[in-house]
């Protein structure tokens, strides 16, 4: 996949950033978070469809979000796997602090956990390894 994100030039990042930006109201705070936004739509629209089909995107299989956090998540913008699997340690710092997660995000490695869901792996958790068995 990282041959994918390097496909894409930094103007085209720009822009769509910016079309989330002003989509958003134009909030103050948010440039990484909606240049991540759109570096991970760039990257999932690139995704082979039968690689994507195999793969339920839902942020709440990731270990420690659950209904609260998937609905906190949202109000940033933030509502696929692929959003939290490109998400660089300055944005995930600004998520953490917008979010009063105290370093959750890190010390559960959300991050890692999304690219492993989107790798094909089953969730960390049993009780979310019957959901994603389930929507499958």
């Amino acid at each position: 996949m990282t041959n994918i994100i390097h496909s894409y030039n930094e103007e085209t990042i720009r822009a769509l950033a910016h079309q989330k930006w002003i989509d958003e109201g134009k909030p103050d705070g948010r440039d990484e978070i909606h240049w991540q936004w759109a570096l991970a739509s760039l990257t999932a629209s690139a995704v082979r469809p039968e690689a994507k089909s195999s793969v339920v995107d839902d942020v709440s299989l990731i270990e420690g979000v659950g209904p609260k956090l998937t609905k906190a998540l949202a109000a940033e913008g933030i509502t696929t796997l692929s959003q939290i699997a490109a998400l660089t340690a300055g944005a995930l710092a600004k998520l953490d602090t917008k979010l009063a997660l105290k370093g959750r995000a890190t010390r559960e490695e959300w991050v890692t956990q999304a690219k492993e869901l989107l790798a094909g792996q089953a969730p960390r958790a049993k009780v979310d390894q019957a959901k994603a068995a389930k929507a499958k």
